[in-house]
């Protein structure tokens, strides 16, 4: 009997298919989106006044920042992507994204969603808790005189905490009052210090703030989120 061409064995072997038992290779399985560091930064804030001691009184916001970077901190920024925050569209600016909302009067939110869209990949969706709001009772938009002190007064909506207390001249930017870390519910800024004839900025801001840190194959490693109270108000001086 004549002995087999090598090329018949080839063709015999190929119809055969695989051998009895075995499953045929699987396909490659495809790759993960590369996991993405982000920040989120967000701030209740509690406005008197802005700008001047008659402009937009009593005007509570949510400020939102978001900072997207590919697969670590020191990774590229992420300039394409589509960010809601508390219902609306952020903008792109320098090397983050920014969205300001201004809040019904009385309706202070304890948590918000972001929708974070980076293309050819899933949208990353969290929902955030804002633990707490701070407020400025006093001074109350005015014009004061600076031959009296400045009491500054301060509350929580939940829980007590330090903070630290600002003041400085919105003319020339100038600070004349810093304190931080401090108890209660109220300092005061002495005469002595008090500029005359211009605006002033007080503004106070939570000491400690709220942080937690993001986890799953969507965040790179150290990704958070940060929630900063904090609540403003100018005044005009004699």
């Amino acid at each position: 009997m004549p002995a087999r061409s090598p090329f018949l064995a080839i063709l015999i072997l190929l119809a055969a298919g695989p051998a009895a038992g075995q499953d045929p290779p699987a396909p490659d399985a495809p790759k993960p989106p590369e996991p993405v560091f982000v920040r989120l930064s967000v701030y209740p804030t509690a406005s008197l006044s802005r700008y001047d001691y008659n402009n937009d009184v009593d005007l509570d916001e949510l400020r939102v920042y978001v900072e997207l970077r590919r697969v670590s901190q020191e990774g590229a920024v992420i300039p394409d992507a589509l960010v809601r925050a508390a219902g609306g569209t952020a903008d792109f600016v320098a090397d983050h994204y920014e969205k300001r909302t201004v809040l019904e009067r009385g309706r202070r939110p304890a948590e918000i969603e972001i929708e974070i869209g980076i293309p050819g990949r899933s949208a990353i969706r969290e929902k955030l808790s804002l633990p707490d709001w701070l407020s400025l009772t006093e001074p109350r938009p005015a014009i004061v005189d600076p031959a009296g002190d400045l009491t500054v007064g301060w509350r929580f909506d939940r829980f007590a905490a330090p903070v630290d207390v600002r003041a400085y001249d919105f003319k020339t930017g100038k600070e004349f009052f810093a304190r931080d870390n401090l108890a209660g519910t109220s300092v005061v800024i002495p005469s002595s210090r008090l500029p005359g004839a211009t605006t002033v900025r007080v503004y106070i801001i939570a000491s400690w703030l709220y942080k937690r840190f993001l986890g799953g194959p969507d965040y790179a490693r150290g990704s958070e989120v940060n929630v900063i109270p904090w609540s403003q108000v100018f005044v005009r001086t004699k």
